[in-house]
């Protein structure tokens, strides 16, 4: 009983070693692919890049929001939160204008 048990697993171990899947090969179901090139790539790192700015700029209006509504009539930390919001709504414009510029360049000169 345990030698065909034992026969069993080394058959079933060298059935498993006939196919090796490839070197460097990327397992199927994982939602990476191998396709594109480094435009792709580039590409791909500038728009996350720009929407994880434009969350952290969303945070950043909303917690002055928050200590500016906490501020308890205190000119000073009404001013800094102010000046905190104004500057954020600043990078949400420029993060903004940066991702239509790099969608147009990427689009045209690339054809991304």
């Amino acid at each position: 009983m345990l030698e065909k048990l034992i026969a069993n697993f080394i058959i079933a171990t060298a059935k498993a070693q006939e196919s090796v899947p490839p070197v460097l090969g990327i397992p199927t179901g994982t939602g990476v692919t191998e396709q594109g090139d480094i435009f792709t790539f580039v590409s791909t790192i500038v728009r996350w890049s720009l929407g994880l700015i434009g969350v952290i700029l969303f945070i950043l209006i909303l917690f002055s929001g928050f200590q500016y509504a906490t501020a308890g009539g205190d000119p000073k930390k009404t001013e800094e939160a102010i000046s905190r919001i104004t500057a954020a709504v600043i990078g949400v414009f420029i993060v903004g204008l940066a991702f239509v510029v790099s969608n147009a360049v990427l689009g045209f000169v690339f054809g991304l």
